[in-house]
């Protein structure tokens, strides 16, 4: 009988990897060694004892080698992993694929990204099954949201409220709080972009009468801002509003999740402009949606695309023609093609019918059909 059979997968897996390439320990070691670079504090005769050492399986790779071995042995790092090494490994895969997915969503839109999402969050689910460690439940989370998110800028409404809920539930199962918190706040908004105020007020008034951050708390206020701005409230949703940007003025914590880095001072005067749209002061929110853009971090071009549209609709509400083919000529018409967004499409549509239904000047019309065939 084979007693390297008795040995653990890791050690087998690092052996196989290692004679599939026809080598030897020592050429191994050599590898390995440079991979770590200069901060290696052995020579590669020394590394062929623990390289020995592993595939006998006596202990495991640390984390100096694990990542340069995978490198060089082009194998996926959890192959080599060790017990809690292993999920460890797997949760900082998952984070990794939503970290770059996030980063291109505010670049380019979700519209593209919503399929690779999808699978990603489907096989990060499946290991969150499989009797996984907190962290890799966690981040099943995570990925999860994110797919929701990305359906939600693709326009894809049932899909990102299922996403979303399997989010929410997937965080709870993880006891992960900080990410169950962001999948509500997610599905929040969502009702409040399907105009479901009551909804979205039943979502923030639970999570409200729980003790929060100042930052976490300027979320929730937001979004029950817009619940009430959408209940023919606009008094008491510019004073819940205030009471947002108050927290949000005290500044980031030290508690705080990772993710609320985007609650900025853009967003929050967007959703004070929504809340007039749904009031019908059209006046008001377009000046505010300028600002938003003035405002806006300039590296993600999805935010000052998308706080455009909406400031064109607003113009076109107001028949106000000259200004809204400047904001059409200089910030949508650049934009919309590199963009892929379906909610921007959605509000570019809605304009071109309202602009041709209120008789807009031939100028502006054209232009309108060149940024909606763009953003096809």
């Amino acid at each position: 009988m084979d007693s390297s059979s008795e040995h653990p997968v890791w050690s087998r897996n690092l052996r196989t990897a290692r004679t599939v390439r026809g080598w030897d320990p020592l050429r191994l070691a050599q590898e390995t060694a440079y991979a770590v670079g200069r901060g290696a504090a052995e020579t590669p005769r020394s590394l062929v004892r623990r390289i020995r050492d592993w595939e006998a399986g006596r202990y495991g790779p640390g984390e100096r080698h694990l990542l340069p071995l995978a490198r060089v042995l082009d194998v996926h790092p959890e192959d080599l992993a060790v017990g809690a090494r292993a999920k460890r490994v797997e949760a900082d895969r998952i984070r990794a694929t939503s970290a770059h997915l996030v980063s291109l969503d505010g670049t380019q839109g979700g519209t593209d990204l919503v399929p690779a999402a999808v699978r990603a969050a489907r096989t990060a689910r499946t290991a969150a099954r499989s009797g996984a460690s907190p962290d890799v439940v966690s981040a099943a989370a995570e990925a999860l949201q994110v797919a929701g998110w990305l359906a939600f800028d693709a326009d894809e409404h049932v899909l990102a409220r299922r996403l979303t809920s399997a989010s929410i539930v997937t965080a709870r199962a993880g006891g992960d709080r900080g990410g169950e918190l962001f999948a509500l706040s997610q599905l929040a908004m969502h009702d409040a972009h399907e105009h479901r105020p009551s909804q979205a007020h039943q979502v923030c008034e639970h999570v409200l009468d729980q003790k929060l951050s100042p930052r976490l708390a300027c979320l929730f206020e937001l979004r029950l801002a817009r619940a009430h701005g959408q209940s023919n409230t606009p008094v008491r949703a510019l004073a819940t509003l205030r009471r947002a940007r108050s927290r949000f003025r005290e500044g980031a914590g030290d508690h705080d999740p990772p993710w609320t880095w985007w609650i900025v001072d853009s967003e929050l005067t967007c959703h004070e402009a929504m809340i007039h749209v749904d009031d019908g002061r059209w006046d008001r929110a377009q000046e505010l949606f300028a600002s938003a853009r003035e405002h806006c971090p300039p590296h993600h071009p999805r935010g000052p695309l998308i706080y455009a549209v909406h400031q064109l609709h607003a113009l076109v509400r107001l028949r106000a023609w000259a200004a809204a083919q400047e904001v059409l000529t200089t910030a949508v018409v650049p934009l919309v093609g590199q963009v892929r967004s379906g909610r921007v499409d959605a509000v570019l549509a809605r304009t071109a019918r309202l602009g041709a239904e209120a008789s807009a000047p031939a100028p502006f019309r054209e232009l309108m059909r060149v940024a909606v065939a763009a953003a096809r």
